[in-house]
């Protein structure tokens, strides 16, 4: 290291923050709970236990990563904090990785489902740890005191919902929530400094769905906690967007007939047929929904092919449609929360907002039946009916609307996380970057335009250090055209230490049509639109 790198080295040290000259090694005798101080107690948390070893020559890779090479095998120091918050009855991991050779950044990685996180879920994500390894982040992960592991974490039935029958465990949802998440920030940061004598010149934090509601959490509650934050299609309004995919089945269920799959699919592919040149192109994506005017109610008595057999649209699938589109409304109307996009398949094999299930080769509508979607079946039944043995096919309009109130008013502080003053982030100096699919299956898009649109209302600059990206034709599952987890992160890199901002992100993926495509994605509130060429190329689009 250079005389000049160390001098500021030192005082980096002094002020908490890691040189940025080169990189930083662990400080001797590296990976060990003595050298790293983990015994230290933090204002309201008490250490249970603090294990670390060293690992060596290890990947993520599997096989959704090709062409595997040394560089993918790492080693790196592994850290497992347990500890609790004194009267609260709860064990949080925390889970860090540190390299031998730190580049003085320190990303922190969100959950999915109900997983705040936890060492499980970097298994799930090969391609962007393997990248962070390589490029020598520090990363911490929590589990936030719950099950990391998806298929617990999306139990139905989870078992810590309660503390007795009908009464929630704050302390557990409010580590789910937010709590946690801080704890992250300041335990991870103490690592560091007990690793390398020094603390991180820049923290990040990455998540998308409910990381990507922790994203806007952790910018809204802790502001001075990360300079730079990816919130990716995320899971804000938690308080509300739930009811958006159930209010089609809820239409099912109250007149008690359940369309095709086939009707589905067609009106699905009449949403689409009537929006998608409305951008100047046909390539089964709806660029413009704003100006889209499709109202399935009208296909109500006209013919279309299912699977071969002439049929005619019934009434009940184009109130089913229309529920979908439109979303969640009281019994007289009121709106309540935003449906889904015109281009997000009502049935989509089961998985859409307005599945069903039907016996193999059936045609009779009677013997069809609508799944529940497992998250909205969770906090409908035990958060805000706090009932476990709900049955919400057999619930009213008012029942259903009573639910959507108790949800706004006992759980939009806890959770809802749409608090639209950034005011302290932005002093703070902070940076949030996030892009949604328009046609995101799951969290309905226009809960995040009405976050920004009221962020924009309290600070018309909110984009110099806010900025929200939409994605034409992208799923929750990143069907379509998307933006990558690494692209994500050199954007945020990029803007937080270069101060470059995007104006657009690049997205690519496969389109409804089969053709591989890529786009320049616009920041909201301009649009995609056409402008000529090859419409697989994204120099055939520009934002208007």
């Amino acid at each position: 290291m250079c005389i000049m790198a160390y001098r500021l080295l030192a005082l980096a040290v002094a002020f908490g923050r890691a040189a940025h000259c080169q990189s930083v090694p662990l400080a001797a005798p590296g990976c060990s709970p003595e050298s790293l101080g983990l015994a230290a107690a933090t204002n309201g948390i008490k250490i249970l236990s603090s294990k670390t070893h060293s690992v060596t020559n290890y990947t993520f890779v599997n096989d959704q990563v090709e062409n595997v090479t040394a560089a993918d095998f790492f080693d790196f120091c592994n850290v497992t904090l347990s500890y609790t918050h004194p009267g609260w009855n709860d064990t949080v991991h925390l889970t860090t990785y540190l390299p031998p050779d730190w580049n003085g950044r320190f990303l922190a990685l969100g959950g999915g489902g109900m997983a705040a996180g936890g060492e499980a879920l970097l298994h799930l994500s090969p391609k962007l740890v393997t990248m962070l390894l390589k490029r020598r982040f520090a990363i911490s992960t929590t589990d936030g005191g719950h099950p990391s592991d998806l298929e617990a974490a999306v139990d139905v039935n989870p078992p810590w919902v309660f503390t007795s029958p009908g009464n929630i465990d704050l302390s557990m949802l409010v580590n789910f929530a937010s709590r946690s998440l801080h704890d992250m920030a300041v335990l991870g940061k103490a690592l560091i400094r007990g690793a390398y004598g020094v603390g991180p010149e820049y923290a990040y934090f990455f998540g998308a769905s409910t990381g990507g509601q922790q994203g806007h959490m952790l910018a809204q509650r802790y502001p001075d906690d990360f300079d730079g934050i990816v919130a990716n299609k995320p899971g804000i309004n938690w308080d509300k967007f739930f009811f958006s995919n159930v209010y089609a089945k809820l239409t099912m269920d109250l007149a008690g007939e359940y369309p095709s799959p086939c009707e589905l699919d067609a009106l699905s592919a009449a949403a689409v047929n009537a929006c998608d040149e409305l951008d100047g192109v046909r390539d089964g994506i709806i660029s413009h929904p704003g100006i889209c005017t499709f109202d399935p109610r009208t296909m109500a008595g006209n013919p279309f092919d299912c699977n071969g057999v002439p049929s005619t649209f019934s009434k009940i699938a184009t109130e089913v449609a229309h529920a979908a589109y439109t979303g969640p409304r009281g019994p007289n109307g009121e709106f309540r929360w935003y449906g889904f996009s015109k281009d997000v398949p009502l049935h989509a094999n089961g998985t859409g907002p307005a599945a069903v299930v039907c016996p193999e080769a059936s045609t009779n509508r009677s013997s069809c039946s609508p799944p529940a979607f497992h998250m909205s079946d969770l906090w409908l039944r035990y958060f805000y009916a706090k009932d476990a043995s709900l049955d919400l096919s057999s619930i009213t309009r008012e029942q259903f609307d009573d639910l959507f109130l108790t949800a706004v008013n006992e759980y939009e502080s806890i959770i809802g996380t749409a608090d639209p003053d950034l005011s302290r982030f932005k002093r703070a100096g902070g940076k949030m970057l996030s892009w949604h699919g328009m046609a995101d299956q799951l969290v309905p898009v226009n809960g995040s335009t009405d976050y920004y649109d009221r962020v924009l209302a309290k600070d018309g600059e909110a984009q110099d250090f806010y900025r929200l990206f939409l994605a034409p034709g992208a799923d929750h599952d990143v069907a379509g055209p998307g933006v990558s987890d690494e692209d994500c992160i050199d954007y945020i890199v990029d803007w937080v230490e270069h101060g470059r901002a995007n104006d657009t992100l690049s997205a690519a993926g496969i389109t409804p049509m089969g053709v591989a495509t890529r786009r320049d994605i616009c920041m909201y509130p301009r649009v995609q639109h056409y402008r000529g060429g090859d419409p697989s190329l994204s120099t055939s689009f520009a934002c208007a």
